[in-house]
Order: structure tokens, then sequence, then C-alpha cells
């Protein structure tokens, strides 16, 4: 892994392996201060509910016993699929940079999310002119795709924030974060392919007949976590693989199992 000026943070897919089983731990011990402390508060047990647990999480994380908000960042990534010329979503390919287009101007649901919690909100898109390679047919993205688009998502996190959350966005993106968890956890399009933003029966079945024909095209490389990654993922997808140690809300599955499988 390299950290100097403008060069790239990982030289190959080995360094981020190497990256990941390398990840610090949380601090048990200031979550267990924080855990008793919930104790001493001037409340029924448990009122809060998931609140509690948050807190909890967050001084784990935090290492400290009280944790703070004080610098919040939310990170949107967004990127053109191959795979959407198969005609599965509801919507063209040129939403997408529509939509980056309304985030710029603060007109979507994230700008006043971030406002509201006092978030930096930064939205990168990812060269939406270039979609990535349609999956069912070849790899969406070469090795040196994947690395750069690992890159910009590691130099997007601000180094002193205390929470990240990431979010990405891009027409034919839940047909991606169904083939991924498809590929990474088993099971059928079937099982985890839904309508997205709204396909209609014979849209569905597109999106499904896709993501199968995708594991059937690359049904070598499925025990690879990270070879998973490159061939069936997408550029916004990759920059989500940020830094661990940051303290990180993720939306939607397909975020998870990245965060996870692709860490194992």
């Amino acid at each position: 892994m390299l950290q100097v000026g403008n060069r790239m943070q990982f030289d190959s897919l080995d360094d981020i392996r190497a990256f990941c089983r390398d990840l610090p731990d949380g601090d048990t011990s200031a979550a267990d201060v924080a855990a008793r402390r919930q104790q001493t508060l001037t409340k029924p047990p448990g009122s809060l509910g998931r609140l509690e647990e948050l807190a909890i999480w967050l001084a784990r994380w935090q290492a400290c016993e009280i944790p703070k908000l004080e610098r919040v960042a939310i990170a949107v990534f967004a990127g053109n699929h191959g795979v959407a010329a198969r005609g599965v979503s509801a919507y063209p390919q040129a939403v997408t940079a529509q939509m980056v287009a309304n985030f710029a101007s603060g007109g979507a649901a994230i700008n006043q999310i971030a406002r509201l919690c006092g978030a930096d909100l930064r939205v990168m898109p990812l060269e939406l002119d270039r979609p990535t390679h349609d999956f069912t047919a070849a790899p969406a993205m070469d090795i040196d795709e994947f690395l750069t688009a690992v890159d910009i998502g590691y130099r997007t996190v601000p180094p002193n924030c205390d929470l990240l959350a990431v979010g990405e966005m891009g027409i034919a993106n839940t047909t991606t974060a169904a083939m991924l968890c498809a590929a990474l956890l088993g099971g059928e399009a079937g099982r985890w392919a839904g309508r997205g933003t709204g396909v209609d029966d014979a849209g569905l079945m597109r999106k499904r007949a896709a993501i199968d024909a995708g594991l059937d095209f690359h049904r070598a490389i499925l025990g690879d976590p990270l070879a998973v990654a490159v061939a069936l993922g997408g550029r916004q997808n990759q920059t989500a693989q940020h830094r661990r140690e940051k303290h990180c809300f993720q939306d939607g599955r397909s975020h998870q199992v990245r965060s996870y499988m692709l860490c194992a």
C-alpha cells in the first residue's frame, strides 16, 4: 500500500487483501464504560432503544465513553452500469447525471438530511459517460479501473470526521447490488432481485435473467470476493471501500456485504 503524494493507495488486489486483514479493532473498554454509563442516566433502562446501542457502538469505534458527532461527513458516489443496456431499469442512464445535478443544486433528499444534521456532503460522479462493461458478457471492470475507483473512495474520506455515511447511486445499481449479493452470499437472482425503482414484470424478468447470466458467466471466480467486485461491481461500489477505521453507516445490503465480505 502506498500513501505518498498523489500516487495510488493500492497497487494490486493483494495490497487490498493485506490492508483488509490488518484492520483496527474497536475499543471494548470504551464500549463497556459507555454501557455502564447508560445505567446511571435518568431514564428507564433501554427506553431509548436503538439509540443506546448506537451510542455504545460509537463509543467503541471512537474510543471514548461519550461519543461525539461534531464532524459528520456524507459521501455519495455515482456511476453507470453496462448491464443497464439489457433493460433492467425503469429509467435511462441519463438519469444518473440528472440526479448528480440535483445533488449539486441542493434539491435531493440527501441534501436536506445533510443540512438538518450539519453534515458535509460530498458527491462524486465517476466517469458517467463511460459505463462499466455488461457483466453478463465480460468483466465489469479491469483491475486498473477497479483500483482507481477504490483509490477515489479512499481519498474522499475526510481524515478527521467523527462519522462517515456512504451512499451510491446510478441507473441499474440495484441490479449490480443484487448481483453482488448473489455472487457473495449464494442463491439465484429470484432471491435477491426486486423491482428497484419500479420495473414492470417484463423488466423484472430481464433483471433476474441478467443476474443469472452473470453468475453463469463468472462462476469460476465466485470464491474470490475481490475478483467478484472487479467483475460484477460498479465504480461507485468500489469507492465505498473506504478506510475502515472511520465510523461508518452505509446504505443498502450490498454495501454491508462488501464491507464484511471483501475485508474477510
